[in-house]
């Protein structure tokens, strides 16, 4: 058989591709149980089942099941083949309040790789129960089942078998509501190393639902009466406390920037001091876990490319969750920015942000003005730090510094942090009491976080040997287009910054204009999945102490290789001004 040309071939296959699609729409029309997925943004599902993007907080599910799908890229999806075991929904689409949710994470790791080939996905079905009195208008003659577990199939005893696996169900009735832990809410997550730190989660990972790419296990979490908790500062009356002092008048913040973290181990790159072994991640994660333990911070800051997005295409998720699973695990709030790397994978920055906002003492918050595209970003807010009385000593800004240049003819490289988000700051400070009354009398200590550093970071005045604290490896890749921000943190009372992006970059420089002083500081590289080099750099993170009755901002550092021991102590600011030696 003579093969054909490769332009050919792939012509053939696009033809193929579009045949499909067109036979499937008609098959659609026709029998109304093919799903087509036409994704845009959050993307949406034409079939007979209401879908909502995220399963209903109230609900219990009733059916589960696999679907096989053909892809264009990540564009357009046909899912003619389904496959489940209870069959419950399937014949019940007349009881409203059945929810199908199909878990957008293909477990054969072909969409976000391939143009076009064959996808998997897990999907479930959510009775939301708003009161017990759901339960009880079922309509006649169809019997509900919640799910309860799903486990390895291994023994070959099971009730209701799909594939490797056992569904193990119960009669759903105003009793069982009671008495029986029904399940509330799957998702997948992929890697031998992945983890779910959200409390009420179950991961199962002796029971690999796939392993294409990256093993992939279900994650599960469980109805009651309440409803699924969630933790997160903002929506949980046990969490909801403020930032407050300590009964030394001291907090302490942690920062890591640049994790670059992966779906699965990760690959070590530039590794310093170098060893036959590495994996990015669990190296990564067990220097995280030692400086937590030692300086056992008050707050934790995450200052961009928390994950590598072009490692993380299979689900942004594993990775992310991987990342916060020690300071979730240790209770300790913890905020965020993102990098210019976080929305490379599976997820847009907005979804990543919905993700974080939701998660177990999460400071992180979409602000009302913020925007899913680069004109304010997302993730621009304010918090504040509290004394004993509740009077506020000091507010922290966190800002987007977006990706890269969107006028790359006129403004080569990096993007910037637009003046609206910077007046959108000035404004938060003048129409908020507790920050406005202590910053007109100036008793506020206030710290601003980003990613990528601003054009200031390249200021360096004429005797920087005393106004420069750290190591200078790399060029500073700051936009070239400056948006004047530093004239907003002079007005905010912010007497440091702190930024990544520059990995090998962990000093603080002090910028002087018109006798407004501000350090600017590098929080230095954490991650072994981002580069370094530059002759050996040692990955580190950056602590910084606020002293609110000497008005005193303190910095050290701590490296991988040594977590127990700190250098590169400077004071930063002493008596509410940024200090010089």
């Amino acid at each position: 058989m003579v093969a054909l040309p490769k332009k050919y071939t792939r012509l053939v296959q696009y033809l193929g591709v579009v045949t499909l699609l067109v036979v499937g729409l008609f098959y659609f029309n026709l029998h109304g149980n093919i799903t087509l997925l036409l994704k845009n943004g959050e993307g949406g599902v034409l079939s007979r089942y209401s879908r909502d993007p995220e399963a209903p907080l109230n609900g219990i599910v009733v059916n589960f099941g696999l679907q096989r799908c053909y892809h264009l890229a990540t564009w357009v999806r046909i899912c003619p083949f389904k496959e489940s075991t209870l069959n419950i929904g399937s014949g019940d689409v007349h009881i409203s309040n059945i929810k199908r949710v199909v878990v957008n994470k293909d477990l054969l790791g072909s969409e976000h790789y391939n143009w076009f080939g064959s996808s998997e996905f897990i999907w479930y079905d959510v009775f939301e129960i708003k009161s017990v009195t759901d339960v009880k208008n079922v309509p006649t003659g169809i019997r509900l089942k919640g799910l309860t577990s799903i486990r390895s199939n291994s023994k070959g005893i099971c009730d209701h078998p799909l594939r490797n696996m056992c569904i193990e169900a119960h009669n759903l009735d105003e009793s069982s509501l009671e008495n029986v832990r029904f399940i509330s809410k799957l998702t997948v997550l992929f890697g031998e190393d992945a983890t779910d730190p959200r409390p009420n989660w179950n991961l199962n990972k002796d029971m690999p639902l796939s392993n294409v790419r990256f093993p992939s296990y279900i994650s599960e979490t469980y109805w009651d009466n309440n409803g699924p908790k969630t933790l997160s500062l903002s929506s949980d009356s046990s969490t909801t406390q403020d930032l407050v002092l300590n009964y030394k008048q001291k907090f302490k913040i942690v920062q890591f920037a640049d994790l670059h973290f992966s779906v699965g181990v990760g690959r070590c790159r530039d590794e310093f001091p170098k060893h036959d072994v590495c994996e990015a991640d669990p190296k990564t994660l067990k220097f995280m876990d030692s400086v937590l333990d030692i300086e056992d911070p008050q707050m934790v800051v995450f200052t961009g490319d928390q994950i590598m997005g072009d490692e993380c295409k299979q689900d942004s998720e594993s990775a992310l969750l991987k990342v916060l699973a020690p300071v979730i695990a240790r209770k300790i709030p913890w905020a965020m920015v993102w990098g210019n790397h976080d929305d490379e994978g599976s997820m847009s920055r907005w979804q990543l942000s919905k993700i974080v906002s939701e998660l177990p003492y999460s400071l992180f918050q979409i602000g009302p003005s913020d925007t899913d595209d680069n004109t304010f970003g997302v993730g621009n807010y304010v918090r504040e730090i509290k004394d004993n009385k509740g009077k506020t000593v000091t507010a922290l800004y966190f800002l987007d510094s977006h990706k890269y240049s969107q006028n790359s003819k006129v403004f080569p490289g990096y993007d910037w942090i637009k003046e609206e988000q910077w007046k959108y700051m000035e404004e938060y400070a003048n129409t908020h009491d507790s920050i406005k009354q202590p910053l007109d009398s100036k008793q506020l200590l206030s710290m601003a976080f980003f990613h990528i550093p601003i054009p200031e970071y390249r200021e360096f005045p004429s005797e920087y040997s005393n106004r420069m604290v750290g190591t200078f490896k790399e060029g500073i890749t700051a936009p070239k287009y400056n948006s004047h921000g530093i004239e907003t943190l002079h007005k905010l009372g912010v007497s440091v910054t702190s930024c990544g992006h520059d990995h090998c970059n962990d000093f603080c420089v002090l910028n002087e204009k018109e006798n407004n002083r501000v350090w600017l500081c590098y929080g230095g590289g954490t991650g072994e999945g981002g580069y370094a080099g530059y002759g050996g750099t040692e990955r580190r993170a950056r602590i910084f102490e606020i002293d609110a009755q000497k008005k005193n901002i303190y910095s050290w550092k701590r490296l991988n290789g040594s977590p127990e021991k700190t250098f590169g102590h400077q004071k930063l600011v002493n008596d509410g001004s940024p200090y010089i030696a």
